[in-house]
């Protein structure tokens, strides 16, 4: 996967109840092919992550939004909702992130139409655990999950619509439980009924369905909490095969 050259990022705004949210986007391709939702993890930026990883740079033929989250709902490591973050479960901060999804998939699909049906999201630690809870709550605005670094197994359990999936785990993981995250894996492989694997090496397996169209793939690396960068190779294979 080459990077290319690509126009800064442009920041944009748009309002929930009042409130003002902001997200950056790539906004070059004309045609693009998906949508994909980047949500960063506790304490971060939409500008940090996207420097970080890069993700606009290795998938030009995607928009991608990175959105931007708040502080205010405590939890975890940031138990006073002092950084900037996402909701964990339905109801925190009177679903505030959950209608910014709302309101913010809407305006997208009335400016790209034909693209309905490929928006996507991603996210890495507290914004993998709100891909989760996207998952469970918002799955009907949504054509696949890619979850780096946490876990979803009490909203996977309460009962979720298969759609195909992404997850990245890492071995040395000291921030989200290393068996939590595999479990959820576990059932998510269960939801999508998948009886067929296919070991592309150490790190990603691919499962399928012989019974539906959804596939998942798992990406378990020897790394820590960090988003692995190499699993990024698949992440563009696997939108490219979904979208």
């Amino acid at each position: 996967m080459k990077k290319v050259d690509i126009p800064p990022l442009q920041l944009h705004t748009f309002e929930v109840n009042g409130k003002e949210r902001t997200y950056l986007s790539n906004e070059t391709p004309e045609s693009p092919s998906f949508i994909l939702i980047v949500f960063h993890g506790n304490g971060g930026t939409a500008d940090g992550f996207a420097k970080k990883y890069a993700i606009h740079s290795l998938m030009p033929d995607g928009l991608i939004i990175y959105l931007q989250g708040i502080p205010g709902i405590g939890g975890g490591f940031d138990p006073k909702g002092l950084k900037n973050g996402w909701q964990r479960k339905k109801g925190d901060g009177e679903d505030r992130d959950l209608n910014a999804i709302d309101v913010l998939v809407n305006d997208l699909i009335n400016k790209y139409p034909s693209l309905k049906n490929n928006v996507f999201a991603m996210g890495h630690s507290n914004g993998g655990r709100f891909t989760y809870l996207l998952w469970s709550e918002r799955a009907s605005l949504f054509k696949g999950f890619i979850i780096n670094a946490h876990q979803g197994i009490d909203l996977i359990e309460a009962g979720i619509h298969p759609k195909s999936g992404m997850i990245i785990t890492g071995r040395q993981d000291k921030v989200v439980n290393n068996v939590n995250q595999l479990k959820s894996a576990e059932l998510i492989k269960a939801l999508l009924k998948c009886d067929q694997s296919e070991v592309i090496n150490d790190e990603l397996t691919k499962y399928s369905s012989s019974k539906n169209d959804y596939t998942l793939y798992h990406y378990i690396h020897l790394g820590g909490h960090d988003l692995a960068k190499p699993a990024l190779k698949y992440v563009a294979e696997f939108l490219g095969q979904e979208s």
